[in-house]
């Protein structure tokens, strides 16, 4: 009898642990461990779970069957926001800020091969901001200074990530009859376009691409010095394919506003949108509200302006993410007859669902062009309130 009451408490132990941990990861997946709410509006309960009354709205208890503690929540209230909605095509030039070191090489002298920046400790992706304590905007300046130096040596001063470098570099003269070369290539600048996301209509603050401006070579960020916002106009489709990312070919046109920051999230600058089309106005999602099934992008293909095509949030994949927090499917027969799914230079073509805007396109992916990644909405306006403070 004893035995048979300790199996069945142990049992009932098991279960209960069980049932505990099933709790536990429902409510890991219905709650994240931050959430975004508009103001005057607390999270509420799902299932059979409830948040415990406090005083302290900012720090929430979920409890199960109303007296199970299962989790704590960070809530967060926001006003809720009222943004013009992108979906034009705009260019950018931009400048670096420093010389963006995008490969090594080595350099033919008639003594033989050098390799003077490897030798000078230098590495791809290494941004250069001065040589000898002077600044260098552009690699024609780069390349006059090594000229100069006639084989001495040049102090570079080195961004390394974090880091900020001392590295000395002895220039190498070219057999060929090339003058004095330090054996790397260098970048000082970039050009594109993509499409707004949003713009507020109160500063004339604009957001685009849904992830920031790299160098192809090496992956790293460009970094900004100055740039310039553009008009733009799509000369030429071409169409995804597996394996084979497409891309909207565009012309530059005239200077339209002035780029401000480029950033993991997104590029922001300032522009007038009144001059492109009709703008219109778009409340804001949290990323608490972006669910799987159908949503609509907007994007400029040809000389109509902007249009919406139809796509599926097909599912939610980083949350916590920065970038990439969710996968669409281009579900419009029009555009992928057009372009054949997402293409470069549709980056940042703004994704609304259930009249609110939730996010933008980013990236597509290479063996699906009709599947690519989407941003949280969110997570540009957050970069955008950090941008903003930092140029306040």
């Amino acid at each position: 009898m004893i035995k048979k009451t300790a199996k069945g408490l142990l049992s009932l132990a098991v279960i209960f642990y069980f049932l505990f941990l099933t709790l536990f990861g429902l409510s890991d997946y219905l709650y994240p461990d931050h959430i975004l709410r508009p103001e005057g509006d607390p999270p509420e309960g799902v299932l059979c779970f409830s948040f415990e009354e406090s005083e302290n709205v900012e720090s929430q208890k979920v409890l199960a069957f109303g007296f199970l503690p299962v989790k704590n929540v960070n809530v967060s209230f926001f006003s809720e926001t009222e943004v013009l909605l992108g979906g034009e095509l705009f260019g950018v030039r931009m400048q670096t800020d420093g010389l963006l070191v995008t490969a090594l090489d080595q350099v033919e002298t008639v003594g033989g091969v050098k390799k003077p920046a490897a030798d000078a400790g230098l590495q791809k992706g290494d941004i250069i901001r001065a040589m000898d304590g002077i600044e260098v905007k552009s690699a024609p300046d780069f390349s006059k200074i090594l000229s100069k130096s006639a084989g001495k040596a040049v102090v570079l001063d080195v961004s390394r990530g974090s880091q900020r470098l001392k590295l000395t570099l002895t220039a190498a003269e070219s057999s060929s009859g090339d003058g004095w070369k330090g054996g790397l290539w260098v970048r000082d600048g970039a050009a594109g376009i993509g499409t707004v996301t949003f713009t507020d209509p109160k500063t004339g603050t604009f957001a685009g691409l849904g992830h920031g401006v790299c160098d192809s070579e090496t992956g790293t960020l460009f970094p900004l010095e100055q740039g310039e916002v553009c008009r733009a106009t799509v000369e030429n489709i071409i169409k995804g394919k597996r394996s084979s990312p497409g891309e909207l070919k565009g012309v530059l046109g005239l200077r339209d506003g002035k780029l401000v920051s480029n950033t993991s999230c997104g590029i922001y600058g300032r522009w007038d949108p009144v001059g492109h089309a009709a703008p219109k106005t778009v409340k804001v999602a949290p990323k608490s509200e972006v669910k799987t099934g159908k949503a609509k992008i907007f994007c400029t293909l040809d000389e109509n302006g902007k249009k919406e095509y139809e796509i599926e949030i097909e599912e939610i994949i980083g949350p916590d993410r920065e970038s990439k927090n969710f996968i669409i499917r281009v579900t419009d027969g029009e555009l992928i007859e057009k372009t054949g799914g997402i293409i470069q230079g549709m980056s940042g073509s703004p994704i609304v669902q259930n009249g609110k805007l939730i996010g933008a396109v980013t990236h597509v992916l290479v063996d699906d062009p009709t599947r690519g990644y989407g941003i949280f909405i969110e997570n540009m306006m957050k970069m955008a309130a950090s941008v903003a403070e930092g140029a306040a």
